[in-house]
């Protein structure tokens, strides 16, 4: 179909126009949809790079990220290693203290 319709466009530029006035009409409009298609993939070409060069990091920036969360991982480790020690403590002195033979040793020092 786009075939007949290029020879019916054809056709009536060279009516228009006569055989070789068509002929410089239809290597215009070539010409003409030839370079907005050059204009056209350049930009876009140049659209899509752009979108990848904001999206993506460079290597100094996602070295500078993982320092970020490895800094920030290790202080929330240091407040769980503190509680964790003190949980330790507590128990430790919980188990000590309800051990009847501490008990007993408790109670003649108190001497309760």
């Amino acid at each position: 179909m786009s075939g007949a319709l290029s020879v019916d466009v054809y056709e009536v530029l060279e009516m228009g126009f006569g055989k070789e006035g068509a002929k410089k009409v239809i290597k215009a409009l070539e010409a003409t949809i030839s370079d907005a298609i050059d204009y056209k993939w350049a930009t876009t070409k140049e659209e899509i790079l752009n979108a990848m060069r904001r999206e993506f990091v460079t290597r100094d920036v996602f070295e500078e990220r993982i320092n970020a969360l490895k800094a920030e991982l290790e202080g929330k480790i240091a407040k769980i290693d503190q509680k964790l020690n003190f949980l330790i403590i507590l128990m430790f002195i919980a188990l000590t203290l309800m051990n009847p033979v501490v008990a007993e040793i408790l109670k003649r020092l108190l001497k309760l």
